[in-house]
């Protein structure tokens, strides 16, 4: 068990998730077709003397199958035993192999990727969340499909874990908790004139920087996000004098908040 497994006490559980589980049916049903009536089906052409190109067509086909059911089964491993509690301090994040992960709200960073797409009038959702504790140990929880950025700040030890239910639930609470508990500390630690980065980009009294550029606030127009990135547009210019992906800034409900204080401030001074 890290580092991160060893925290103190987190407080009461305020809820429990656990993995799901993968949709098996499809799966199988997929294989018995493809193996059972395209082998024949293959063998005949070959017989036929069709040529090169319906064996690539196959190939190509099983090829895809089989990489579908290896992710699948990489899936149920990651979730046989695996869980999320969330306590009234932190959470813990039990991975398939039994090793055990916990992060303070108080010291975590969250980076969240959401993306929403809309297909014939349906809104559906991917949430991808990876935490960091303070040993330098990342967990990354959502969905499988998509992958996590290991070049974030603080990364010592990456490690993957399930896809746990219920996303649209536990990825906002997280956020909440972390912000909840972080917002207050990190305002003081502002208003007392220290710098904070968060990954590339940084802020502070006097300004907020991003790759080598800083950028005052009286010279700061508008902060906004749009489409899952975070602009900071200048004065008298049309384009973002910054853009970064929401999901590249950690704990990114409490930067918002800090910036946005920041730059109400001066515009009212």
């Amino acid at each position: 068990m890290t580092e991160s497994g060893t925290a103190p006490r987190l407080g009461a559980l305020r809820a429990t998730y656990t993995a799901r589980r993968p949709p098996w049916a499809g799966y199988v049903v997929g294989g018995v077709l493809l193996f059972g009536g395209g082998t024949p089906l293959l063998v005949a052409l070959l017989i036929a003397g069709t040529g090169p190109l319906p064996v690539l067509a196959f190939a190509i086909v099983y090829a895809g199958y089989t990489w579908m059911l290896v992710d699948r089964v990489k899936l149920a491993r990651r979730g046989k035993g695996a869980r999320l509690d969330l306590h009234e301090r932190g959470a813990v994040v039990t991975l398939g192999g039994g090793n055990v992960h916990t992060f303070d709200w108080d010291t975590v960073l969250v980076h969240q990727d959401v993306l929403h797409s809309r297909k014939n009038g349906i809104t559906t959702s991917s949430h991808v969340y990876t935490l960091i504790g303070t040993d330098g140990v990342a967990c990354t929880i959502g969905d499988s499909g998509r992958t996590s950025s290991s070049r974030y700040a603080g990364i010592v030890t990456h490690v993957k874990g399930a896809e746990f239910t219920e996303p649209e639930q536990w990825g906002p609470a997280i956020v909440q908790a972390v912000g909840d508990a972080q917002i207050g500390r990190v305002l003081e630690e502002v208003a007392n004139g220290r710098r904070l980065a968060f990954n590339t980009i940084a802020l502070g009294l006097h300004g907020v920087e991003h790759k080598g550029r800083s950028l005052p606030w009286g010279r700061v127009g508008e902060l906004r996000v749009v489409n899952g990135r975070f602009h900071v547009k200048e004065d008298g210019r049309r384009l973002p004098a910054m853009d970064v992906p929401v999901s590249a800034i950690p704990n990114f409900p409490v930067f918002y908040t800090v910036a946005k204080r920041l730059h109400e401030a001066t515009r009212r001074s």
